[in-house]
């Protein structure tokens, strides 16, 4: 049961049983979800999203970001090297984590790896 009420002869304001409010809110959360996914996998089929294994992801809690997104890539550490015109020693310090390396660099890192720099950045 709804009652609609009137403001100067225009509806103004609905009253519902607090069940029903539930329920609904509960519908267009769903439908949200929903939208959410959809959205995701069309992102996903013009190339702007992946799917990332857990493998991958479970590796990304514990490892150097750059190492893990390297390999996962195919990358060795001079053909990333070679992509961002960074020396593949400089590379290995970021990876073992003996240098950060400036955002400047972590950029050209990120984009050579297809990535965000927050993808690298903890």
């Amino acid at each position: 049961m709804v009652d609609i009420l009137k403001h100067e002869g225009k509806p103004a304001f609905v009253v519902m049983p607090y069940d029903e409010y539930q329920a609904m809110l509960k519908k267009l959360e769903d439908l949200e979800d929903s939208d959410a996914v959809h959205e995701f996998r069309a992102a996903l089929r013009r190339g702007e999203e992946e799917l990332i294994p857990a493998e991958v992801v479970n590796r990304l809690l514990t490892e150097n970001t750059v190492k893990v997104w390297r390999e996962y890539r195919g990358m060795s550490q001079k053909s990333l090297a070679e992509k961002t015109g960074i020396s593949e020693a400089m590379i290995s310090q970021i990876e073992s984590g003996r240098k950060q390396g400036s955002l400047k660099t972590i950029t050209k890192i990120a984009q050579a790896l297809n990535l965000t720099v927050d993808d690298i950045i903890d």
